[in-house]
């Protein structure tokens, strides 16, 4: 198949890295893969004037290639910085949008560029966003692939669209992993750390501090993309500014716990990947958290639930270390049912499908 993802933008966001997994397993299938993104967007003087007055530092432009840095497919980045178009696209079979505007992007496609598919790894219905014209791109006729059940039961109950295929996220035992650990020397916890609001990372340090009242040697690890957030980070804090991929596992592998603190979230992919480095997770009711989480591999809580996450902190990390090992072998047990291997073999089937249905 001919196969071209157009993508918002290029950065390295969990939904651009699962994009990058699903065109590389495409290509090394003998696809003939495509990415296509606008070029990275200038920065307007107002905005950088108003980030100064407000935050102390100018704005960073976002715009990153690092996940299609090594790809063995196509990639092209166009002049323009707002929107793709027919004539930056090459004829396929399939053409792929991954975020509302591209939705709204493909819409004038003709034929010739692919049949239509919308792959949806969040139901994007944000107050920052336009939200009619989200609402509107999710009601176009288009086949679609969603990342977890809850959002294919919307799709069903809001939109009538009741045969959404779901392709879940995995995880790459082959980048995420470690050998049977034991308790750390201290108990010690870890998040991903992001300034958007939903991440509920506020939750998170919150339910941090409260358990360290107890526990007066509590240590947190956190990686995140934000620079210079240290200050913001409770006492006895370790922070690691976009660490490489290959170092993440190691990350995960220094906590006796995982926060999983979203107030909404398409997927979760930290879930897993601490997961297949015997970590067990403490995770919000959302994202595929419901489905990966139970109380032999951690901890599943209501959203903003901060007594809830405190108190399995303490409950975690109070656990024998016999009892702590089976948690942590559970939890590496549940990821090794989730592997990326699966997610792209069902991707792929989905497509030959969609294809099939257009001839």
């Amino acid at each position: 198949m001919r196969i071209t993802f157009i993508v918002p933008s290029l950065n390295v966001t969990g939904g651009l890295r699962v994009i990058s997994i699903y065109a590389t397993y495409l290509s090394k299938q003998g696809h003939s893969v495509t990415v296509i993104s606008p070029s990275a967007p200038m920065l307007r003087l107002q905005d950088q004037v108003k980030s100064l007055a407000k935050n102390r530092q100018l704005l960073k432009n976002k715009f990153d290639t690092t996940f299609f840095n090594q790809a063995t497919y196509e990639v092209n980045i166009i002049e323009n910085s707002n929107h793709v178009s027919t004539k930056d696209v090459p004829d396929a079979d399939i053409v792929i949008a991954t975020f509302w505007n591209t939705a709204e992007w493909i819409a004038e496609f003709p034929a010739s560029k692919g049949k239509k598919v919308y792959f949806l790894q969040h139901y994007e219905i944000h107050p920052w966003l336009p939200i009619e014209r989200v609402k509107a791109t999710l009601r176009l006729p288009y086949r679609k692939i969603a990342v977890a059940s809850w959002i294919a039961d919307i799709m069903n109950k809001e939109y009538g669209d009741s045969d959404v295929a779901v392709v879940p996220n995995g995880v790459d035992p082959n980048l995420f992993f470690a050998t049977e650990r034991i308790k750390q020397n201290k108990p010690t916890i870890g998040f991903m750390y992001s300034k958007r609001e939903f991440k509920g990372c506020d939750l998170a340090i919150e339910a941090f501090n409260r358990a360290q009242a107890q526990i007066t040697d509590l240590q947190l690890v956190v990686f995140g993309p934000e620079n210079n957030i240290e200050k913001q980070l409770p006492n006895q804090s370790q922070y690691f500014y976009r660490p490489a991929q290959d170092k993440l596992r190691e990350i995960y592998a220094l906590c006796d716990a995982w926060l999983f603190s979203s107030r909404t979230e398409g997927f979760g992919l930290p879930i897993l990947e601490a997961m297949a480095c015997h970590t067990p997770v403490i995770g919000t009711h959302c994202g595929a958290a419901p489905d990966i989480i139970t109380r032999e591999n951690g901890r599943l809580i209501p959203i903003d639930d901060i007594d809830a996450m405190t108190s399995c902190i303490s409950e975690i990390v109070s656990l024998t270390p016999q009892e702590w090992l089976r948690m942590s072998t559970l939890a590496y047990e549940t990821s090794t049912k989730w592997h990326w291997q699966h997610s792209c073999n069902l991707f792929e089937q989905n497509l030959f499908k969609f294809l099939e249905e257009a001839q």
